[in-house]
């Protein structure tokens, strides 16, 4: 019982701090400035991308308003990237390649960084899919060197669900800490960069051989160089990207992304991450217990309390609910504790494949 009693108090406290943390981050008034277009360019990194490109430049096309340039750099791509571009000739786009000796997306974002002649660089990927009114949303932002703008998945199979709200919890945990005390994550996905902070603060020979983590590790050089961060929540400057089709693919995509976390070397990050993993081991320790001694009802209510507590903080960002949600509020309830654990696992006997390369 004083198991149980532990865990729902330290899981309610959990919960209701980021909820009361995601409100005060909206409720924060930083100064605003009235950024100019022509003072932004994007610059988007691709490796074989040759599908998703065409749906990215259909958004480009879409845009009201443009940036002085859209600079592509390929990675080294071996698909017929080339032809997504020949009926785009009158917009502001370029497309240069990574030379022979570099490699990888950090490479490719200071390659194109090179190539910028404005203030700020706003990286974006290019699997990325974005609404008409983003741009004309970007002219007014926080003023800061590094604005971390918001990211989403969307999914079509029915299992898309599980992962997708997990996403949403990834970014609910990163804004209720920045309503707090700071950011802990960010996207390379959607991420408005001062060009010369950029350059004060860049330690790439850090991390130059983990081939992704571009944003990771931008976010940890900006706060160590004590360079002003900001978190925006706009639904017109969110951009959204796709849920693998395979299992495995995003398998493969959780665990890149939760070992460049740890490689990074965040302590408040890290800290949370084990906080997070005893909370989702007791509670599957209390479902198995209680069902196992047949207490059904008891499991069933633990089950209960769980899904309601995240269901109120999930309502901060999903105010519709589809079918989909749904059935992944579901699976994540029941699969969630199974699942970190098959990631912690895996690190230990996978090596992960990012774009091909290892």
């Amino acid at each position: 019982m004083s198991i149980l009693i532990f865990w729902f108090v330290a899981y309610a406290i959990s919960i209701l701090t980021l909820v009361f943390g995601v409100n005060r981050l909206r409720l924060s008034k930083s100064a605003k400035i009235d950024q100019n277009l022509d003072e932004i360019t994007v610059v988007i990194p691709f490796r074989n991308e040759a599908e998703n490109l065409g749906k990215f430049l259909d958004c480009v096309y879409k845009q009201k308003y443009q940036p002085v340039q859209w600079i592509f750099v390929n990675d080294h791509s071996t698909d017929d990237y080339r032809s997504e571009f020949l009926k785009y000739k009158d917009f502001p786009i370029r497309v240069i390649s990574l030379p022979e000796e570099q490699r990888g997306k950090k490479r490719a974002i200071r390659f194109g960084m090179d190539h910028v002649t404005t203030d700020y660089c706003l990286t974006m990927d290019a699997d990325v899919v974005f609404g008409s009114e983003y741009l004309k949303s970007m002219m007014v932002v926080p003023k800061a060197d590094l604005v971390i703008l918001p990211v989403k998945m969307t999914g079509t199979k029915w299992w898309h669900g599980f992962f997708t709200l997990e996403y949403w919890f990834t970014t609910l945990i990163n804004k209720g800490t920045t309503g707090w005390l700071r950011p802990i994550s960010c996207s390379g996905a959607n991420l408005l960069i001062n060009i010369k902070a950029f350059e004060e603060v860049d330690d790439i020979e850090e991390h130059d051989h983990i081939l992704s983590g571009d944003d990771i590790y931008t976010l940890r050089a900006f706060r160590e160089g004590k360079k002003s961060i900001e978190v925006v929540e706009r639904d017109e400057l969110t951009v959204s990207t796709a849920t693998p089709e395979r299992i495995s693919e995003t398998m493969n995509q959780r665990l890149r992304w939760m070992t460049k976390t740890g490689n990074v070397g965040d302590n408040l990050s890290s800290g949370l991450g084990v906080w997070a993993v005893l909370l989702h081991l007791t509670y599957l320790f209390l479902l198995l217990v209680t069902w196992f001694d047949g207490v059904e009802w008891l499991t069933f209510l633990i089950f209960l309390t769980k899904s309601s507590f995240d269901f109120v903080l999930l309502r901060l960002s999903i105010t519709k609910w589809t079918n989909r949600e749904i059935i992944g509020l579901i699976l994540f309830e029941l699969l969630y504790p199974f699942y970190m654990l098959a990631l912690f696992a895996s690190m230990l006997f996978v090596q992960v494949d990012w774009k091909g390369r290892q």
